[in-house]
């Protein structure tokens, strides 16, 4: 018993570093998570990432992509990025990166601008499909 409750506990931390703790306990509670999530690492200070959160996330939130990876933002200075299974370190702000069942798929690094990062986000989603 002490195993599984630990197993939970565990994932559920994990769930609230990288999700925030609505989405994770409400996930952990129905058992349920999504098979896609778009995970944008980013840093406070960083006007690239403030330009990407005020650009490109509302219309991204808005766009069918986003019903088949949600967006996540990860601070990338309180995210404990060794637990996630990445094909790489993060060395460029803002980097989002498609994650399928808990291992990344693709990433697309840099500050893009919102007309071509859909339509890059695009072709890594279907890539993951």
């Amino acid at each position: 018993m002490r195993a599984v409750f630990a197993a939970v506990a565990a994932a559920l931390v994990l769930g609230l570093a990288i999700q925030g703790p609505g989405r994770a306990a409400v996930d952990m509670m129905r058992g349920t998570s999504t098979s896609m999530e778009l995970l944008v690492f980013e840093h406070p200070d960083c006007t690239s990432c403030q330009a990407f959160r005020s650009h490109i996330a509302p219309r991204y939130r808005q766009s069918p992509q986003a019903a088949e990876a949600p967006l996540r933002f990860v601070d990338i200075t309180h995210a404990d990025a060794d637990r996630l299974i990445l094909n790489a370190p993060i060395s460029m702000l803002p980097t989002a990166v498609l994650m399928k069942d808990g291992h990344e798929v693709d990433r697309i690094a840099g500050y893009w601008g919102s007309d071509n990062f859909l339509k890059m986000v695009t072709l890594i989603i279907g890539k993951a499909e």
